[in-house]
């Protein structure tokens, strides 16, 4: 990479540090597209890029399986960062201008399903790590959080007497309060009580999930469990954003406001929230029969 895009790309990340307070996780993400977009872009410096370039890289990287949302991530990412350069006076104009947002809407996010979480839960058996195991599940999918900010929680998060936990949100540096359910608190007071005080003997670790060296657990590592339990459970492929999905849906399927679900999850936009939260339609059918009058009245009929 050329010294002048090299500057261009760490004067940016610094910005999004600084002023934007974004988290580690979305400034190597950032970091990430826009090295991607460099090396595509050579020989032609990240300050001349045109909005040909811009649509030609996202159309690429479409047509080699990049995931709609994904592509759309990039693409708001280069559109902050030209943005940034506009503001800089490095360049005169934002090569980003009016360029269509690759569409989303066709994913579906995967959510895991209330037999799926009862098989994993009651596959784990009595051991230290089963009783820690059962506890992250039950937190995840009673409180919606990313596995990030679940590596990050620390004790005095926790109010189990509330049923409620303060997250630190990995995405936006927003905090929040989500709620516990009576079988996750549950899980936590067994693992806080009788396994816990053995892992941070030596450490003094504040996080909540420990490793067998008393030392945080990592988001990879958190991503691994749960992967191995359902694989083993189950036999099916699933990560911790399963059960985020899992607790989405389970909450619009039980009546809860969309409005209500985006506090929630803690989404900036009720538009984030219409993607990420998976109806079927049986559900839709039922919804429909139960609150039109008309539907009622046909049902009755036919």
């Amino acid at each position: 990479m050329s010294d002048n895009n090299a500057q261009l790309i760490a004067s940016f990340l610094s910005y999004l540090r600084t002023e934007c307070g974004a988290s580690d996780n979305t400034v190597a993400s950032y970091e990430n597209d826009l090295r991607k977009f460099a090396a595509w872009l050579l020989p032609k410096p990240l300050n001349q890029a045109q909005r040909t370039d811009i649509s030609q890289f996202i159309s690429a990287a479409l047509a080699e399986g990049l995931s709609g949302r994904s592509a759309a991530r990039r693409l708001a990412c280069l559109r902050h960062f030209y943005r940034f350069l506009v503001d800089e006076e490095e360049i005169s104009s934002e090569p980003t201008r009016n360029l269509p947002v690759p569409k989303t809407w066709k994913t579906v996010p995967k959510a895991l399903s209330l037999a799926d979480l009862e098989k994993m839960v009651t596959s784990l058996g009595t051991t230290w790590i089963d009783i820690r195991d059962r506890a992250i599940l039950l937190t995840f999918f009673a409180s919606g959080l990313r596995e990030s900010e679940l590596a990050a929680l620390k004790l005095q998060d926790l109010d189990l007497e509330a049923g409620a936990a303060k997250v630190w949100d990995g995405k936006g540096g927003k905090d929040g309060l989500v709620p516990l359910s009576p079988p996750a608190v549950a899980a936590l007071k067994h693992y806080l009580d009788a396994v816990r005080p053995h892992l941070d003997v030596q450490t003094g670790a504040s996080h909540v999930f420990l490793g067998r060296r008393g030392k945080q657990l990592t988001r990879q590592q958190i991503y691994y469990r749960v992967r191995d339990i359902a694989k083993a459970a189950v036999g099916k492929k699933i990560s911790p954003h399963f059960l985020r999905h899992g607790f989405a849906t389970v909450l619009v399927e039980g009546g809860a406001d969309i409005r209500d679900v985006q506090v929630l999850m803690r989404h900036s936009d009720v538009d984030t929230t219409a993607i990420y939260v998976h109806t079927d339609l049986n559900y839709l059918r039922r919804t429909y029969y139960a609150t039109h009058p008309r539907a009622r009245f046909a049902q009755l009929q036919g």
